[in-house]
């Protein structure tokens, strides 16, 4: 009975010595791609919103010469006007009227005085001072009447100085206005810029001649490239914001009124170390990126900078050559195994 037990139990060790080994399972590693740590000159964006509008600078106010009422509108905001073209029609008002008939009666009067003391003179009762003061006084009344006469005649028809586009309507019909009141401004086509609002810590740090990229917000147009024209930085009370007065040059297909995006350089930080924006991780104790250490990824604290568009600045804890993981970098932890598509091509090979 106990050679039976030995013989069996020799038997069993001869065939697990026999048997193969069980094989050990591969360790996990998760499917990335990196990129490397570069150096490259940084600019620190500074972003706001706002719209075109005309250049005030170069729009043509039109004014009442004299008090007058608005007869007819012929041409309404946003139409194009060519230089001449009729935009209103004025009459004299029953005050400028008025004032006509009485200049032009008080000239008609200083004439006859003019007359009668001119042959008082050369009947020997008046002096020649006398014929010169009221010579002076009915070249003045005269002047004034004929003035006023010919402004009522200019007013009746106000035209457009320049081609360009109704920018204002400022009157409607029936509407009596006041001398030097304004009616319309007209604008020239090109003669546009973009008023972007601000937050007054980003206006103080930008400047006139700072580089601008303006990209209208429906995506119909590609980024104009320009420059900052002046800082505005008196706050708007609806808005609580400055604003940036941005050039825009002519021929761009902007148009006044549209809606815009400027994204504006603060200052180029030189010879930063970047990183993809998406490789950097934020959790309590700071910023973090993985490394790719030969197959591993290794996770690394580092000390981040500004974001510009799609790059974060590296201020410490990286180096140039270092290659961090983008996509497959949400699931890392550190000491994981990695592999690359570039890694697998190499062992296929």
């Amino acid at each position: 009975m106990r050679m039976t037990s030995t013989l069996a139990l020799l038997a069993a060790l001869v065939a697990a010595c026999g048997a193969p080994a069980a094989k050990t399972p591969p360790d996990p590693s998760a499917l990335v791609t990196t990129a490397a740590v570069t150096r490259e000159n940084l600019p620190e964006i500074v972003s706001g919103f706002g719209s075109i509008e005309f250049d005030p600078a170069s729009e043509h106010t039109l004014n009442a010469e004299i008090e007058a009422r608005v007869i007819d509108i012929l041409a309404v905001s946003g139409d194009s006007v060519d230089k001449g073209q009729v935009i209103l029609r004025l009459g004299p008002s029953s005050t400028t009227g008025l004032d006509l008939v009485r200049f032009r009666r008080d000239a008609t009067a200083a004439q006859a005085v003019l007359e009668r003391t001119q042959r008082l003179r050369k009947d020997g009762l008046a002096s020649d001072a006398d014929v010169e003061a009221a010579a002076a006084t009915a070249r003045d009344l005269d002047l004034q009447a004929s003035s006023l006469e010919a402004r009522t005649g200019s007013v009746s028809m106000l035209r457009s100085p320049i081609a360009g586009i109704v920018d204002a309507l400022l009157v409607e019909p029936g509407d009596l206005v006041a001398p030097g009141a304004q009616m319309v401004r007209v604008a020239s086509a090109d003669a546009i810029q973009a008023r972007i609002g601000l937050e007054i810590e980003d206006a103080t740090r930008l400047k006139a001649g700072d580089a601008v990229s303006l990209q209208p917000l429906d995506g119909s147009k590609k980024a104009v490239e320009t420059v900052i024209r002046s800082i505005d930085t008196r706050i708007d009370p609806s808005t609580r914001m400055a604003a940036a007065l941005v050039a825009a040059p002519p021929g761009n297909g902007l148009l006044s009124g549209e809606a815009v995006k400027a994204e504006m350089v603060a200052e180029i930080h030189q010879d930063a170390i970047t990183v993809p924006r998406q490789a950097v991780f934020q959790d309590e104790s700071g910023a973090y990126v993985f490394i790719n250490d030969k197959g591993t990824a290794r996770l690394r604290h580092i000390q981040a900078g500004i974001q510009s568009r799609d790059k974060t600045e590296v201020l410490s804890g990286l180096e140039t050559g270092e290659a961090v993981i983008l996509e497959g970098g949400a699931i890392l932890s550190d000491g994981m195994k990695i592999r690359t598509d570039a890694a697998i091509r190499e062992a296929a090979q």
